[in-house]
């Protein structure tokens, strides 16, 4: 792959928040019928094919394996014309990394397209966008990548589509060669879908304008104004800034804005990145004549097929809020929030998998085989991470041992799909994983702190309950993913383990009425004992008792409390405890659902949206 190309660049390749514009022209005689061409980036990428915008936001954050990136695949024949052709590159280069991305040391671009015989090397053109400058406050949370979008219009009038200068033209090509990039690897999700310009109507209240959109999404505001030169416009979402979790509500993160500084006349500007929200905040100077306002909206091509209809309109409310998180967890990867982090917790995919599953198209699904192999092939040594890709990935071995047990989202998406290569994938290194827990004189497991001892939020949280059910249940799905793929080489590891939590768990954890270790009750590990397998079912009723009045979990393990009351058989009592939760969310005016019953940190989580599951496979009346 790329055996002709050479990575390129302009001026400094380790200046980080550098956007660098690339042209490529060439003539053809007929248009082919298909024109495929490749492009790699560190790190994103605009693609213009004859003035035509055809990529927005192209390219997927490294890494695919350690060390390496990814490549996109673009049929540009349907912009291709007879004579003259130009092909237009917009690069921005982040040099930082995030929860979601890795720090690359160069920024680069490498093409090819073998139909018109393109490669990057000679033939491009390069020009380094110099009214493209950093801003000084405030900057991006480190949670994410990248830097705030600015622009002088006075150095250089914005177009959408880079115009070429012969100044910027003599900037020498950098030709890099092999560098820091790493073999690229196809992008295996779909290219983002992106929309036309939107132009809205606005409400201006001491000197912000205000959008109100349709629902929370990812989108690219826009601008056409009139002004004297020289004034400075910022623009923002309503969830610019967003408090941390449950323990970390003190602390502000700042997410990404756009500042753009006026030209004299007039002018129109696009931020080329994405930012999401419910609102966009215009802060535009009085004396700055405004023309239209607006936006762009993009986000992970795929759609919604599942519906839902009931008598209660309170629960369609609070599917369709489920489905609208669902939908802005997505992008690059499944992420937590796109407001505050942007990171793969697997713990959070895990819950999302039974949605993805259920409720949207098969385009999803490759994102969820994504996380799946950027989980497994992004490991540390034997230990499996959370939030790969990025530089902020750490153990958390309570989501680790969601992912890979019978309810993670690895079982969820065997079930779905039965694809055996990425189940081969998982397994090996699954049961590796569970071989780091030690135990004591009865088989039983010793505590694992790995990086962050983390079973859910707040309070009356049973760790030891829970890491034997969240354990238990690997072994279930290891003993069953190595009966499919007909591999016994860990089979009595797994039997012993298995055997010993078996003989012991009533003994040390069964209480007469509930499951615990301490004393107190928790929901969270009643619940998990169900599922795990490890609660008989003559023990069902005094469970279903504990479900039904202990209210400990937060969003993220109320998803299996309520799986639980299901799974025994109480429905009724399952949806009338999540609708009681629930109600806030509900009656919330936000069209996505906060990251937890009462302290909201963000308003858009992803391992809230499990109503949507329930709902739709026990009380759709479609």
């Amino acid at each position: 792959m790329f055996k002709k190309s050479k990575w390129i660049w302009a001026g400094k390749s380790e200046e980080a928040n550098k956007r660098v514009n690339f042209r490529c022209r060439f003539f053809l005689k007929e248009v082919p019928s298909a024109a495929i061409l490749k492009t790699g980036s560190e790190t994103k990428y605009w693609l213009f094919v004859n003035g035509q915008l055809a990529v927005f936001d192209g390219g997927l954050f490294r890494e695919s394996k350690p060390g390496c990136g990814y490549y996109d695949e673009t049929d540009i024949a349907s912009y291709l014309k007879s004579g003259e052709n130009e092909i237009i590159w917009h690069v921005w280069y982040f040099g930082n990394g995030g929860r979601n991305n890795s720090y690359c040391e160069k920024g680069g671009l490498i093409y090819e397209c073998e139909e018109l015989g393109l490669y990057s090397g000679g033939q491009t053109e390069a020009e380094a966008d110099a009214a493209y400058y950093t801003t000084v406050a405030e900057n991006p949370s480190y949670l994410y990548g990248g830097f705030n979008t600015a622009y002088d219009a006075r150095v250089k009038e914005f177009s959408l589509c880079p115009q070429f200068s012969e100044a910027g033209k003599a900037d020498v090509i950098g030709n890099y060669g092999d560098g820091p990039w790493g073999e690229l690897v196809k992008r295996p999700v779909p290219a983002l879908f992106f929309g036309p310009r939107q132009k809205c109507e606005y409400s201006r209240t001491e000197g912000i304008c205000r959008v109100k959109l349709p629902y929370a999404m990812h989108f690219s505001p826009w601008i056409e104004v009139v002004a004297d030169g020289g004034e400075k416009i910022d623009i923002r979402s309503d969830r610019y800034a967003v408090k941390g979790g449950p323990g970390d509500e003190k602390n502000d993160y700042y997410g990404h804005r756009a500042e753009y500084i006026c030209r004299k006349g007039g002018q129109e500007f696009e931020m080329l990145d994405w930012i999401f929200g419910e609102e966009i905040e215009f802060r535009i100077p009085e004396g700055v004549r405004i023309v239209s306002l607006g936006y762009r909206e993009s986000g992970y091509d795929c759609k919604v097929t599942a519906k839902f209809k009931s008598a209660d309109k309170r629960a369609e409310k609070l599917f369709e809020k489920c489905v609208r998180t669902l939908k802005v967890c997505m992008r690059e990867n499944y992420m937590d929030c796109p407001d505050r982090e942007r990171g793969q917790w697997i713990g959070d995919v895990s819950v999302q998998a039974p949605q993805v599953v259920n409720l949207l198209d098969k385009n999803a699904l490759l994102l969820l085989r994504k996380a799946i192999s950027d989980f497994i092939l992004l490991r540390k040594g034997d230990v499996l991470v959370g939030n790969v890709p990025g530089d902020h990935f750490s153990e958390l071995p309570a989501q680790s041992l969601n992912a890979i047990s019978e309810l993670g989202m690895i079982a969820t998406y065997y079930r779905a799909t039965k694809d055996k290569d990425i189940l081969r994938l998982a397994w090996e290194p699954s049961v590796r994983y569970l071989k780091l827990w030690q135990t004591d004189e009865d088989g039983m497991l010793l505590p694992r702190t790995g990086n962050w001892r983390w079973f859910d939020h707040l309070f009356n949280i049973d760790e030891e309950v829970l890491e034997h059910c969240w354990y238990y249940s690997a072994l279930r799905f290891a003993a069953f993913a190595a009966k499919e793929l007909g591999e016994h080489a860990h089979d009595d590891f797994i039997k012993e383990r298995m055997s010993a939590i078996e003989k012991n768990f009533d003994k040390r954890y069964w209480k007469g009425r509930c499951y615990a270790s301490k004393d107190f009750v928790d929901d969270r590990a009643n619940a998990m004992a169900v599922l795990s397998g490890l609660c008989p079912k003559d023990l069902y009723d005094k469970i279903a008792f504990v479900l039904m009045s202990v209210f400990n979990s937060t969003t993220y393990m109320e998803n299996y409390v309520l799986n639980a009351l299901c799974e025994m058989g109480y429905k009724e009592e399952a949806y009338r405890r999540m609708m009681c939760r629930y109600e806030p969310l509900i009656d919330s005016p936000n069209s996505t659902l906060w990251e937890d019953f009462f302290i909201l940190g963000t308003r858009n989580h992803a391992w809230s949206g499990a109503p949507a599951v329930i709902l739709y496979k026990y009380f759709n009346e479609e």
